[in-house]
Order: structure tokens, then C-alpha cells, then sequence
């Protein structure tokens, strides 16, 4: 009899951690976006001190995807370390900005818009638009590596010089990096 009860407690057991799982993974299946944070409640406006690199991860190893003009404002949703995790307004990729490059808000700056300009190097294969969205026509292609003469940013494309004399064309601004001055 001892062994049937200790076989009828196993399978007592084995149920009860059947239903645990079960009802762990049901609570799992019930979670909605709703439960997720708002990342635009997270915000916090910053402003730049100094001319600064936005760069892909936190450190100056990471790859420099823009930089910033001194008193420009910043939106910071986190910190990772010494740097300060940014996020653009304009739909520009996110990107980490050293912390002692900018300071709390305080509202009394007047903003600097970040303009890039310069040369930079084109990252991949990509097209020219006549205008600043994947609508406008192609109005040249160009190689990986090539460099490009930056005058201006809109909505998340860079605004570059042609070589030839033409109008100026628009390169999606992920697709490009500032060329290291040195």
C-alpha cells in the first residue's frame, strides 16, 4: 500500500506542476500591449553644452551616425552608463550621446537646430531622390563608400551637393556617416 500511495502522490504532484505552467503560461498569453511603457512618457528634454557625436551604441567605439550643434535640444528615454540614449523627433534613427555632452533643460535656451554638413560616406549601395522621401524619383545611384558633399537635413534625409553640377539630390540619413576629421 505504501507504494501505490507514494505512485498517487507523483501523480498528484505532477498535476499540480502541470497547472502551475498552465496557468503561468495563460497569464503570459493575457499581457497586452497596454502593459508595455510609453516611451514618450519617459522623455526627459536635454540640451547640448558642446558640439557632440550621436553615436550607434555607448561608446566611442560604436559607429558615428550624426552630430549635434552646442544648445541644441535632445529628447534622453534612458542611460546606459556614460551615455545618454536619444531619440529623434524628425524620425531619425535613436542614438547615444556622451552624458557630459548635455545637461538637464531648464527651458531658458534658445535651440540651435542640428544641421549636418560635410563630407560623409555613404554606408551601402543606395539611390539619390530629387526630394527628401522614397515618393520623389531616383535621380542618381551610388556606390558603397562613395563620398558626399552634406549641406543640409530634412525629415530624416541629408541634402547633398552633386558632383556634376546638378540639383541637389536626398540620401536617407541611416544610410550615410560624417567622415572623421582629424
Amino acid at each position: 500500500m505504501g507504494i501505490h500511495r507514494i505512485e498517487l502522490l507523483a501523480c498528484v504532484a505532477a498535476l499540480s506542476v502541470l497547472f502551475t505552467v498552465a496557468a503561468c503560461k495563460r497569464k503570459q498569453d493575457t499581457t497586452s500591449t497596454n502593459d508595455l511603457p510609453d516611451l514618450n512618457t519617459q522623455t526627459r528634454p536635454y540640451v547640448t553644452i558642446d558640439k557632440t557625436k550621436v553615436r550607434t551604441g555607448p561608446g566611442d567605439q560604436f559607429r558615428v551616425i550624426g552630430e549635434i550643434t552646442p544648445n541644441a535640444k535632445v529628447q534622453v528615454v534612458g542611460r546606459d552608463g556614460e551615455w545618454l540614449l536619444i531619440v529623434s523627433k524628425k524620425g531619425n534613427a535613436p542614438g547615444y550621446i556622451d552624458i557630459g555632452a548635455a545637461r538637464p533643460d531648464t527651458g531658458e535656451e534658445k535651440e540651435t537646430p542640428a544641421q549636418p554638413q560635410g563630407k560623409y560616406e555613404v554606408l551601402v549601395d543606395t539611390q539619390v531622390h530629387s526630394g527628401p522621401g522614397l515618393h520623389y524619383p531616383v535621380v542618381a545611384n551610388i556606390k558603397k563608400g562613395i563620398k558626399i558633399n552634406v549641406v543640409n537635413e530634412e525629415k530624416g534625409w541629408l541634402k547633398v551637393e552633386s558632383k556634376q553640377g546638378n540639383p541637389p539630390g536626398y540620401v536617407e540619413a541611416s544610410l550615410a556617416k560624417p567622415v572623421e576629421t582629424r
